[in-house]
């Protein structure tokens, strides 16, 4: 590279006199994005650090699926261009972008996050006779986990703890294999959890 300090020196019987030039060449941006994919789990902190050169330096700005992204209390972009999330949240989940800008040009790197939310777990007993046999007290286990972006909720429910006795009538009683009953009221859910509009599997 040409870039760097030159001096230039006069010279004569008299004397002599010497001038330093710093020379800088001007380039259009170049920027990385790392890590390029990052999974975490909800309420882990994230850490997506752009780093941009070019001459003069650039400018950076982050983006969010193409919209410019707005700076909160929970997510922010330190001096060193390096993008913050302090607890992250299913919802923070999508794709991410560095732009990178300065008067000789522009570039962009993108990075994928993804967010593993926790299931909201559920447990419970089941008491009573079926088919005149006693049934004791079976353990209930229920969990829902959400998926904000797709707009679905994995519902799972187990029972344990079933008496031999009763354990082959369960296999004709399909009502008490799926324990769980859903509500959708307006209000709060007494007994299970509140899906409006949801989609199971």
């Amino acid at each position: 590279s040409d870039a760097g300090q030159y001096r230039c020196m006069a010279e004569n019987e008299v004397g002599s006199v010497a001038k330093l030039v710093r020379l800088v060449l001007q380039s259009a941006p170049r920027v990385q994005v790392h890590p390029r994919a990052a999974a975490v789990g909800a309420g882990q902190r994230v850490l997506l650090h752009c780093e941009a050169r070019g001459q003069p330096p650039p400018a950076l700005e982050w983006r969010r699926d193409g919209a410019v992204l707005q700076e909160a209390p929970r997510a922010r972009v330190l001096p060193n261009g390096t993008l913050l999330i302090r607890a992250a949240r299913p919802e923070d989940a999508g794709g991410y972008a560095c732009h990178a800008h300065n008067p000789l040009g522009s570039d962009v790197a993108h990075a994928l996050l993804t967010v593993r939310a926790e299931p909201r777990r559920v447990r419970g007993s089941l008491v009573g006779i079926i088919n005149a046999q006693e049934f004791g007290v079976a353990t209930l286990n229920a969990s829902v986990l959400e998926d904000p972006r797709a707009g679905t909720a994995d519902v799972r429910s187990s029972i344990q703890s079933i008496p031999p006795s009763v354990g082959p009538l369960m296999r004709v009683l399909v009502a008490i294999v799926a324990p769980v009953y859903w509500s959708f009221t307006g209000g709060d859910t007494h007994s299970g959890f509140l899906l409006t509009q949801g989609t199971f599997r």
